[in-house]
C-alpha cells in the first residue's frame, strides 16, 4: 500500500506540473520540463550526427537525426493497484549509411507483438531491461519493404528478417508483414501481421488487426486480434475505443475493452492519456478486472 501511495503522489505531481505550466502564459524562464526536453533532444541529435560522420563524405552535407519518446504511467487495476509503466524509445537515422540503417534503443520487448492501436501493458514486463538493435533496410518499393534486424532483446541476442506490404483500396489501407526470427536462448520463430485501416469520414477510422507469433519457447507464442474505432477531431485530441483478445499458447487468454483519451498538454510534444479499461483474464477465472491507466508522454526529435 505504501508503494501504491508513492506512485500515486508522483503521478499527481506530474499532472499538477502540467497545470502550472498551462497557467503561465509567458515566462522568461523556461519550465524545467522544457529545459530537460531541449537538452535531451540536443544530445540525441549530436549522438546521431557523430555516428553518421563516421562514414560521411566531406563533399556531402548529410544531416543525421534522432527521435523518440519517454512515457510514464500508472495503471491500477482491481487485481494490481501498483502496476506502473515506464517506457522509452530512441531511433537514430544515419543518412551517410545510405539511409538504410537505423539504431533503435528501447525497453519495450512487447512492442513487436502489440497490435497497431493496442496500448502498453505493464503486466509481465521488466522496465529495467533495455533492448538495442540495428535495423537494415534491404529494399523498398512503392508497396514492399524488406528489412533485417540484429540486436539484443529479453537479455539475449536475436536476428530478424521481415517483408512488409501496404496497399490502399477504396479508403482502406491494407497492411501485411511476415518474417522469421532467431533468439539465442528461445530458438527459431516466425510471425504474421495483418491490418486494415478504413477511413469512415474526416474524423472517424476503423482498424481491424491480427498478429500471430510463434517461437520455440511456448511462453512467447501468441495470437492477438483487435478492433479499434478512432475519433480525431483535431491535432490536439484523439479518442480510441478498442476491443482485443490475447491468446498465449500456455493456455492464458486475456480479453480487454478500453476507451483511450489523448490530449495535448501545453506543448506540441507533450501529451497525457486517460484510459479506463476492463480485462478478463483466464488466470483469474475471467472475473472482471477494472482499471484506469494514466500516462504522460513526451516526444523529442525531428
Amino acid at each position: 500500500m505504501l508503494g501504491y501511495l508513492v506512485k500515486l503522489s508522483v503521478l499527481y505531481s506530474l499532472l499538477l506540473s502540467l497545470g502550472v505550466c498551462a497557467k503561465s502564459d509567458e515566462n522568461n524562464d523556461a519550465p524545467m520540463m522544457v529545459d530537460m526536453r531541449d537538452k535531451l533532444n540536443l544530445r540525441m541529435q549530436n549522438t546521431a550526427q557523430w555516428l553518421d560522420d563516421l562514414l560521411s563524405d566531406d563533399s556531402t552535407q548529410s544531416q543525421a537525426h534522432a527521435k523518440g519518446y519517454l512515457q510514464l504511467g500508472w495503471a491500477p487495476r482491481s487485481a494490481d493497484l501498483a502496476d506502473t509503466e515506464a517506457r522509452f524509445k530512441v531511433s537514430l537515422s544515419l543518412p551517410s549509411w545510405e539511409n538504410r540503417i537505423n539504431l533503435i534503443i528501447d525497453n519495450d520487448a512487447d512492442e513487436f507483438s502489440r497490435l497497431p492501436f493496442e496500448t502498453n501493458s505493464g503486466l509481465n514486463q521488466d522496465d529495467d531491461e533495455v533492448n538495442a538493435a540495428l535495423q537494415f533496410l534491404v529494399e523498398r518499393t512503392a508497396n514492399l519493404e524488406f528489412e533485417n534486424r540484429i540486436g539484443v532483446s529479453r537479455s539475449q541476442l536475436y536476428g530478424r528478417s521481415a517483408v512488409s506490404w501496404k496497399k490502399e483500396f477504396n479508403n482502406t489501407l491494407y497492411s501485411a508483414s511476415a518474417g522469421a526470427e532467431y533468439y539465442f536462448s528461445d530458438g527459431f520463430g516466425y510471425f504474421v501481421k495483418l491490418s486494415s485501416d478504413t477511413k469512415i469520414n474526416e474524423f472517424y477510422a476503423l482498424n481491424i488487426s491480427a498478429n500471430y507469433r510463434e517461437i520455440a519457447d511456448e511462453m512467447d507464442s501468441e495470437l492477438r486480434s483487435g478492433v479499434y474505432l478512432s475519433y480525431i477531431p483535431d491535432p490536439q485530441r484523439a479518442m480510441v475505443f478498442g476491443a482485443n483478445v490475447q491468446n498465449s499458447f500456455d493456455d492464458l487468454t486475456r480479453y480487454t475493452l478500453s476507451y483511450r483519451y489523448r490530449q495535448q498538454a501545453q506543448y506540441s510534444w507533450l501529451f497525457f492519456e486517460v484510459e479506463p479499461f476492463v480485462e478478463y483474464r483466464e488466470e483469474l477465472n475471467y472475473r472482471d478486472e477494472i482499471g484506469l491507466a494514466i500516462r504522460l508522454i513526451g516526444y523529442y526529435g525531428q
